[in-house]
This record gives C-alpha cells, structure tokens and sequence, in this order.
C-alpha cells in the first residue's frame, strides 16, 4: 500500500498537466527571479507579464530623479522588498507554466504570483506586452486596474508611476 501511495504522489507530482509542472522553490533573491528545480534541474523563475518594481532598479533608461523616487518609494513601502517571502515559500512546491521565456507561478488562490504582483502595485503589465492568452490578459489588466483604483504600490505615487511607466527598453 505504500508504495503504491509514492508511485501515485510521484505521478501527479511530475504530471499536473502537458504544460504545468511543479518545481520546488529553493531561493527567492528579489520579486522578479525565483531560483527552482525540477526533477534535480535547477532554473530561473522570472514572473510572466509583469515588470516589479525591483526590475526598475536595473533599468540602464531610469535616471537618478527616477531612482530618488524609488528610494522614497521602498521607504513608504517597506513590504515591496521583502513581498515574495511573505507570499511564497522556500521547500514548497509550486505549479509552474512556462510562457515565452517566463513562468506563471500558480498560487493556491488560484491567482498566479505575477498577478499579485500587480494587484499589490509592485509591479505593471509591461507596455506593449502581447499575451498568450486572452484570458491571463484579461485577468492581468483587471489586477491592474484593481491596483490603480485602490491606488496600490506605484499607483499611489504620480512622480512613482510616471517613471515606472517610463517606456522599458528590451
């Protein structure tokens, strides 16, 4: 009987679906690059369709006003940082879906984290991004719009926001 539990958790675990599989999480360094494996392979987690705050900071294009403004920024928001910890967790295991060269990491509220992201305003669906998916667009622009209503995050702060939205260039 207990072997055949394991063979049955080692098959839904390896097979959720044709495109989702689940990776366990071993390192958050910030809230755009998540360090998983999968199957004793390790990758990279970049969120599919946002950009975070924390990708600004690397931004070659943001000039030294932009980056005062997101110092000020992280200092008014001090759960912006640290947000992937608070919603994630290292040993855990995660349904990942690869699209382009990101993934949509699920979470158990049946939103993605890239979602999260942007409904709490540490991040913004980037100008121009083409989905996929109509339905992930649709979801996404919602969490935007959710986040600009309630003036989440970077939607909060007008000199903020106007040097987030600051066209990226990739």
């Amino acid at each position: 009987m207990g072997r055949r539990f394991s063979l049955l958790f080692l098959m839904i675990v390896t097979f959720v679906d044709a495109d989702t599989l689940l990776g366990l999480l071993k390192k958050i360094e910030n809230n755009h690059t998540l360090h998983m494996t999968y199957q004793q392979k390790s990758f990279v987690c970049t969120p599919y369709g946002v950009e975070t705050v924390s990708q600004l900071v690397l931004r070659t294009d943001v000039n030294s006003t932009c980056l005062k403004y997101l110092n000020d920024f992280r200092q008014a928001y001090p759960y912006e940082k640290p947000f992937a910890q608070t919603i994630l967790h290292v040993q855990q295991l995660y349904s990942v879906e690869g699209k382009k060269d990101r993934c949509l990491l699920k979470l158990r509220s049946d939103h993605s984290y890239s979602e999260s992201l942007i409904e709490h305003g540490y991040g913004r669906i980037p100008l121009a991004f083409e989905f996929e998916d109509e339905i992930l667009k649709y979801r996404f622009i919602r969490a935007q719009q959710r986040a600009q209503k309630t003036k989440a995050g970077i939607w909060s702060d007008m000199d903020m926001r106007n040097c987030f939205l600051t066209d990226d260039k990739k």
